[in-house]
């Protein structure tokens, strides 16, 4: 008899941790900070130590915070980002949000990240933003990337939603260009019950 198996299975992984899961979000619930607690806080303090970066700010989403970040930068209508065909829509669905246009340029055919070379071609004056995809937990070419955002004055944009945790030459990802996004949706590498991002 053939039995279907989780891609994630999220009742295991609950039913493994229920009682220190329960008393947080008992604890949520009794001092009513839902928004802007102390608990988003403490996480964005740890989230930023567990980067190495000065700074976290939680968000709602992965999504959300491609956006916030894109429009913090200051990109908008008319301007073009370069990213990674090979990710979740949420990438260049964030840069359309902001008016902006997703370019697509090739991804490395050994690591299924952006490729430098591939960038460098797609470039036009209406380029404002690279914006990498760290997939499968494995960072970009940070450095060629990096290279080629200061050669050309571009901002640096790590979408970081599969990469928690990983480095690239002893560097933290969150750190590697101008700012970092995260997901925390449940699939992810570093998942939340229900969605979150930073």
């Amino acid at each position: 008899m053939a039995q279907k198996v989780p891609l994630v299975d999220l009742h295991a992984q609950y039913r493994a941790i229920q009682p220190a899961i329960d008393s947080a979000i008992q604890s949520v619930i009794e001092r009513t900070a839902f928004i802007m607690g102390p608990d988003v806080r403490s996480f964005e303090d740890e989230f930023a130590r567990f980067c190495t970066s000065t700074h976290a700010v939680g968000v709602a989403s992965g999504t959300a915070a491609l956006e916030l970040t894109l429009r913090a930068c200051g990109i908008g209508a008319g301007d073009e980002v370069v990213t990674s065909a090979h990710t979740f829509i949420a990438t260049a669905e964030a840069i359309s949000a902001v008016g902006a246009r997703p370019v697509f340029a090739d991804i490395d055919a050994r690591t299924y990240n952006l490729d430098a070379h591939a960038v460098e071609a797609v470039l036009t004056p209406a380029t404002r933003a690279i914006l990498p995809v760290h997939i499968y937990g494995q960072p970009a070419d940070m450095d060629a990337l990096a290279a080629l955002a200061t050669r050309h004055n571009l901002v640096l944009i790590e979408d970081a939603a599969q990469a928690h945790g990983a480095t690239w030459n002893g560097r933290t990802v969150g750190v590697l260009g101008d700012a970092a996004c995260f997901s925390f949706y449940p699939g992810k590498n570093l998942g939340a019950y229900g969605d979150a991002g930073a």
